[in-house]
């Protein structure tokens, strides 16, 4: 168990790390790109559709796992204050549980999508060159995978009130 939790964990991690990579050089792709267009009148080539194809899937997906992993995700407590911790516990299990079949289906739903993108080799036309976009299809299932992953390692952790699982 210890070996998924520290791959759960590291994977979030990395992924986060990737994702912030990822805004660095989204900032630098859009400053390069105002700064040339506005001091030399010339543009970086399908800057909007990296930014919107690449860079924002990317980044909205990628730290998914990682926000799930810090218990980050937006939740209500509405009723759970009403429980003892154990109680809380199996209702915290019950969640991740949930939370781990609804990202599985995402994943075989998305996974499904970004096969059939491949197939057609998807692309934009951005002046006159067909730029591909079909590997971005291939982010959406990667990001549910590693957040059902990190879902389902979650859910001994909450239930036998681990530690480890605090200290992350």
């Amino acid at each position: 168990m210890s070996l998924l939790v520290k791959l759960a964990e590291r994977s979030s991690v990395c992924l986060a790390l990737l994702g912030s990579l990822g805004i660095l050089a989204m900032m630098l792709h859009i400053v390069l790109d105002v700064v040339l267009r506005a001091t030399l009148s010339v543009s970086i080539p399908s800057t909007l559709e990296i930014v919107t194809r690449y860079y924002m899937v990317t980044l909205a997906l990628l730290p998914l796992a990682w926000v799930e992993w810090r218990k980050q995700m937006i939740f209500v407590e509405s009723l759970s204050g009403m429980f003892g911790a154990c109680v809380t516990r199996w209702l915290d299990a019950l969640v991740a549980l949930l939370s781990a079949g609804i990202y599985l289906v995402l994943v075989v739903a998305t996974w499904n999508k970004a096969v059939e993108q491949y197939d057609i080799g998807a692309y934009v036309m951005s002046l006159d060159f067909p730029m591909p976009v079909w590997p971005t299809y291939f982010i959406l299932p990667l990001a549910f995978a590693l957040a059902a992953l990190v879902s389902l390692v979650r859910i001994p952790l909450i239930i036998t009130n681990n530690e480890n699982y605090d200290r992350v």
